[in-house]
């Protein structure tokens, strides 16, 4: 090869590299050993609580309304946000006289 041909051939491979950086950049990546990459990596479970709240009525739904507001009292002094919460289960008993006994599971995620 000729030192003419040799200045030609850098010449294009710069201009080449040139044309390449100013149209869309030059890509490269690295790989990090597989073991290193394993290490930093930690599996975040939620954090799951659940609060029970009670309450009495003289309706069915009168003592379901007093338990839930009583377990997102329970939970929000908790450090609970209302809107993580919501109601799993609830359980009405009639304890006689016309008033009423329930029971709410509040289930919270966060």
């Amino acid at each position: 090869m000729t030192r003419s041909s040799a200045i030609r051939l850098r010449s294009t491979a710069v201009a080449l590299a040139t044309s390449a950086l100013l149209i869309g950049g030059v890509n490269s990546a690295q790989a990090a050993p597989v073991g290193a990459e394993a290490a930093q990596q930690r599996l975040v479970l939620p954090e799951v609580r659940t609060f029970t709240g009670t309450g009495l009525g003289t309706s069915p739904s009168q003592a379901v309304n007093g338990a839930v507001r009583m377990a997102y009292t329970i939970a929000q002094s908790a450090g609970w946000q209302a809107n993580l919460c919501h109601v799993r289960a609830t359980d009405v008993r009639s304890v006689g006289g016309g008033v009423y006994s329930a029971v709410a599971d509040l289930f919270c995620q966060r």
